[in-house]
């Protein structure tokens, strides 16, 4: 069973994939003729739509060998999202890394981190986290991604950096709170926590009860 802050990893990578498809979707209507390919990225995006994952998946393989307008590394994300909704993190990982080896970007390599995150490989995804970070250091959602990566390794000082910058950067996002309020707990400061789970559930963070479980377990075992 996931853990809280993995539970809102997968809905973050679920809301990334949904706004790829719409992009895509309509992106059609904004381009002039179409290609010979671009039948097959259609009745593949049907698929998707129908939850037929495994024709999709044939269909949008079929695609990067075709003379179509959607660049690689767009179909790449494509397939990444079908495995994703198979479970097959590490083949998601794999296609999301090609995707970002031919078209590098923000969103897409913190998605790539918590792919490879969701598949285990966490020194993967802190590379991943970072080179996010150096893409542009202006935005909270890699700082908080690494941030709850390292509170899962049990390192509550880096983890608290990290999301206090987060914090910083992203004041309105309840998730970075709530895993404040964890790292604070696992560094004995407890009015700290409190202050910031207070401020995760002014924000309506969703699971803020399994966060606040976890703060309290965190100082207990602090103080023991």
């Amino acid at each position: 069973m996931p853990r809280t802050g993995e539970i809102s990893i997968l809905h973050s990578m679920k809301r990334f994939f949904r706004f790829i498809s719409l992009c895509c979707l309509i992106l059609p209507f904004f381009i002039g003729c179409s290609r010979p390919g671009d039948s097959i990225v259609n009745k593949a995006m049907t698929a998707y739509s129908g939850k037929d994952y495994d024709r999709a998946l044939t269909l949008f393989e079929q695609a990067l060998e075709s003379d179509t307008r959607y660049s690689p590394a767009v179909l790449y994300s494509f397939i990444a999202n079908v495995y994703m909704h198979q479970e097959e993190w590490t083949l998601a990982a794999e296609s999301q890394g090609k995707a970002m080896s031919l078209q590098p970007d923000y969103r897409g390599y913190v998605m790539l981190g918590m792919l490879q995150h969701t598949a285990g490989n966490d020194e993967q995804a802190e590379a991943s986290y970072r080179t996010a970070i150096a893409l542009d250091a202006e935005k909270g959602e890699a700082y908080a991604s690494l941030g709850a990566l390292y509170l899962g390794q049990e390192k509550p000082q880096a983890a608290a950096e990290l999301l206090e910058k987060a914090a910083a950067l992203e004041p309105k996002l309840a998730v970075i709170q709530a895993n404040l309020g964890v790292a604070y707990a696992m560094l004995s400061d407890a009015e700290k926590s409190d202050a910031a789970l207070a401020k995760a559930t002014a924000l309506k963070c969703e699971n803020i009860a399994q966060f606040r479980a976890r703060a309290e377990e965190a100082l207990k075992t602090a103080q023991n």
